[in-house]
């Protein structure tokens, strides 16, 4: 009986999502998972954001688990799990939780991930970016609930809430300019980066600006 549940219910998700690139993008250690989150962390010293290849892969490049500089699912997903839990934690302390508390918070949580997706998918479109799958941007997109994570917890715990929430917004800022820069404007080199501004340049500082009020926003 449940092996004939589980195959209808993997039969069924295959239809709509490829189980094989989700073992790809949850392919992760705690090596990874330590190695990433200090980056989303402190990013400021992290030198070198290229993706590694590799041609034997479905996606072209190496799985998280080998290569730190790899979009994962596994992250992004825990934290907003995370964050639901702590604003609804946060709620209870002040006496206003609810059920929809909940709903609420991964709606507009939700809400704004698919925003920033949608900009950036549009944004690679129109000046004709290399390809990224869909979920790459999700996975960017999502990592900024690890700061929006932390400083929740701090204000819960500590009641310092305006300082890490400045800080870890402009940690995820550095880290989506990094990232984007290295896919979007380094594509024929380091010395593009020196000439003069362009239209891409404009676009990654924008999306990476757009980390501090989102973060703001999010945060309690």
């Amino acid at each position: 009986f449940f092996d004939s549940g589980h195959k209808m219910l993997q039969n069924n998700v295959e239809q709509y999502v490829s189980m094989s690139l989700l073992r790809y993008y949850f392919s992760v250690d705690t090596a990874y998972v330590l190695a990433k989150l200090r980056i989303l962390l402190w990013p400021f010293m992290h030198k070198d954001w290229k993706r590694c290849k590799d041609e034997g892969s479905m996606v072209g490049y190496l799985a998280p688990r080998h290569d730190v500089n790899a979009p994962d699912l596994y992250i992004p997903v825990m934290a907003f799990v995370t964050y639901i839990v702590a604003f609804g934690l946060h709620q209870g302390w002040l006496n206003s939780f609810t059920p929809e508390v909940l709903g609420k918070t991964a709606s507009s949580g939700i809400g704004i991930l698919v925003f920033e997706v949608l900009a950036l998918k549009l944004g690679f479109y129109l000046l004709d970016g290399p390809p990224n799958r869909f979920v790459d941007f999700c996975c960017y997109c999502g990592y900024k609930y690890v700061g929006i994570v932390a400083s929740t917890l701090c204000y819960i715990f500590i009641g310092m809430h305006w300082p890490v929430i400045l800080f870890t917004g402009l940690a995820m800022a550095w880290f989506m300019f990094k990232t984007l820069a290295t896919s979007l404007i380094l594509r024929g080199g380091e010395q593009q980066m020196a000439g003069e501004l362009s239209t891409p340049h404009y676009f990654v500082f924008a999306m990476a600006v757009l980390q501090l009020p989102v973060t703001w926003l999010m945060g309690i």
